[in-house]
């Protein structure tokens, strides 16, 4: 967890600061998380950075663009020392990934009190803003948790009787607005920039959702055009058949990248296996990985040794990139790793 303290010293700073810069990942937690505090203290600019960008040019370019005076790193699992090293203002970063040694930045991530709480860092941010209830509630259940607030939520109609993060994804009105979000940064640099500046403004859900507003009419027709290309790649997904506990499904470069989405939902509607979509790229596979009833990270690590790639993430949502020509290896060695860990878990049952 993220302590009292903790909390009001990130608010103490957002609060001081007159021009912060906000770095955010460009997911639908990472986008909510920059939403919940801009809203709240009305001053800023925010980037979104691509999942596999690790490079330092995007970061420098921007603070010599905008010369903050904070910068705030959101949703981001890996910022280099080097980086860090020539930021020349204060950086907090707020994240939920594997905790890492930095110096040089105020790091905040809630595993580094409690072994094992990921909580997604837009559930920190409304702590940190206690206002934009519905926003966070996107943010958080994108990530795949349901907090214990979703009770004050004023729209309780739009999640029904749905109690798992996945029902609420996938058979609910309110998944419908947190794929609205998601699809927000897909398109071109422009189009995101007024898809985000009008997210700004946004009063309520049903602004979107019901298109009551020219604001939720130009952000849910963008929804509209982008999910006809996430369609036809589902179906083309769930048509795909799978020959034991992992499920591999590959597509070629398009004009939008959908493998977190795409890996989510299949893990919804296949959830007694291994989930693991690739898009191919410039020479490169994009890989997300999903597990429900099996821990993905360790197989994930010890697959990406072996297949010269990189990546990481959570215990059962991970992300990854390697060459094309190394994607099968990646994958055998994960099937690999399954079988181990299978027989492993049956020696130690039977020893019980």
């Amino acid at each position: 967890m993220l302590s009292e303290q903790q909390i009001q010293e990130i608010r103490v700073e957002l609060e001081k600061s007159v021009n912060p810069l906000f770095f955010f990942d460009d997911d639908t937690d990472g986008l909510t998380s920059f939403l919940l505090l801009y809203r709240k203290y009305k001053k800023g600019h925010g980037v979104p950075v691509k999942a596999p960008q690790t490079e330092e040019n995007l970061y420098l370019r921007k603070i010599q663009e905008y010369s903050p005076d904070l910068v705030i790193v959101l949703d981001r699992p890996v910022l280099t020392q080097n980086l860090l090293n020539q930021i020349q203002v204060p950086v907090l970063w707020i994240d939920h990934h594997e905790p890492l040694e930095r110096q040089g930045v105020r790091y905040f991530n809630p595993m580094v009190l409690t072994k094992g709480d990921n909580r997604p860092t837009s559930y920190w941010c409304y702590q940190i803003a206690q206002q934009d209830l519905w926003i966070a509630l996107v943010g958080i259940i994108s990530d795949w948790y349901v907090p214990e607030f979703v009770k004050e939520f004023e729209h309780k109609e739009l999640i029904g009787k749905a109690k798992t993060p996945d029902d609420i994804l996938f058979e609910t009105e309110f998944g419908k607005l947190i794929k609205v979000f998601n699809f927000a940064l897909k398109g071109r640099t422009p189009d995101i920039r007024k898809h985000i500046a009008t997210l700004m403004k946004i009063e309520s859900p049903l602004e979107i959702l019901n298109q009551t507003s020219p604001r939720g009419k130009f952000i849910y027709r963008h929804y509209e055009k982008i999910n006809q290309g996430y369609e036809a790649i589902l179906q083309d997904a769930l048509a795909t058949k799978s020959k034991d506990d992992v499920f591999v499904f590959t597509y070629p470069t398009t004009q939008q990248s959908f493998t977190g989405t795409l890996s989510n939902e299949l893990l919804h509607r296949l959830n007694d296996k291994i989930i693991i979509i690739a898009r191919e790229k410039d020479g490169e596979m994009r890989v997300s990985i999903r597990g429900k009833k099996t821990v993905v990270l360790p197989l994930v690590k010890s697959a990406l040794e072996k297949a010269n790639g990189s990546g990481g993430g959570h215990e059962m949502a991970c992300g990854a990139n390697m060459k094309k020509d190394k994607f099968p290896l990646f994958v055998e060695e994960m099937r690999k790793g399954l079988k181990h860990q299978s027989k492993t878990m049956r020696a130690s049952a039977i020893k019980s």
